[in-house]
């Protein structure tokens, strides 16, 4: 990893000028990575004698579960309306391409969710084509964690500047035939945490469904908050160790070598580390 990628230890990050904290930087880099690729098009316009609206620049976020992309997600947006108020910037989940659990259920994959298995890839791809064609109104459903499936509401993406798609599949290869996300992304994020941290993060979690549902029986974390808290403990420290961290160490991991910029995490959720691809 060292040949292709540049470490940005903390104190060289928080020491460049202007930027001063990650955020800044990030930004930056963004903004230099957009221009440029803006100011590819309209060379290749002038080439042509021809012009055609630009397309959304599309940013990814991958990384474990837990790590904290949908948070990462959310603040980077926020971040770059900071930087220019007269940007779109829209987020989404990859989440909205799981398989429904009625259908997982019916292929005998519902131990395999959020598995490369689980994903409707097809789906994702098709979405990210229309997305990046410039397509006026592009639905999607809506993940919802507090049933832990798919809701019948849909949301749409409306010709953004900027989307950011945050999920631990955005990194991996599609199956044979259809196109892998990477390829409509132009900037993507791996979010990495040692392995204790990421355990600590997913049981934070946990608690947290357990408590949101508590008076929701048509919930899944129902049954276990009415367990003693040491059973529903067990549960999920299983559920992590067979299911979240096989998946991290088999499917998810293996990609981080393939983003633009990983971001390793403190325990706190503050960023140490910043490997920046070369090339």
């Amino acid at each position: 990893m060292q040949s292709q990628y540049l470490h940005l230890a903390p104190e060289k990050w928080r020491n460049l000028m202007p930027p001063s904290d990650v955020w800044q930087l990030l930004v930056k880099i963004i903004n230099i990575k957009k221009d440029n690729s803006r100011q590819v098009i309209n060379m290749q316009q002038d080439l042509l004698k021809q012009t055609w609206s630009l397309a959304p620049f599309i940013i990814s976020v991958a990384g474990s579960v837990s790590v904290g992309k949908s948070t990462f997600a959310e603040n980077l947006k926020e971040k770059l309306v900071e930087n220019n108020s007269k940007e779109k910037v829209q987020v989404v989940s990859a989440d909205s391409f799981l398989m429904s659990n009625d259908e997982l259920k019916a292929k005998n994959l519902m131990d395999e969710k959020g598995f490369p298995s689980s994903f409707n890839w097809k789906s994702l791809a098709n979405f990210l084509s229309s997305v990046k064609s410039g397509a006026t109104r592009v639905p999607y459903r809506v993940y919802s964690h507090e049933i832990s499936d798919l809701s019948d509401e849909v949301r749409y993406i409306t010709q953004p500047d900027v989307l950011i798609v945050e999920g631990i599949n955005m990194l991996q290869q599609a199956p044979q035939g259809i196109i892998s996300p990477n390829y409509f992304i132009d900037f993507s994020f791996y979010l990495d945490a040692d392995r204790l941290d990421l355990e600590e993060w997913y049981m934070q979690r946990f608690h947290q469904m357990l408590d949101i549902n508590k008076d929701n029986p048509g919930n899944f974390f129902y049954q276990w908050a009415h367990k003693p808290r040491y059973i529903a403990d067990e549960f999920a420290h299983e559920v992590w160790k067979n299911v979240n961290l096989k998946n991290l160490d088999e499917y998810i991991a293996p990609t981080k070598e393939r983003a633009n910029m990983i971001l390793k995490k403190k325990f706190d959720h503050s960023f140490s580390d910043i490997y920046l691809r070369k090339f």
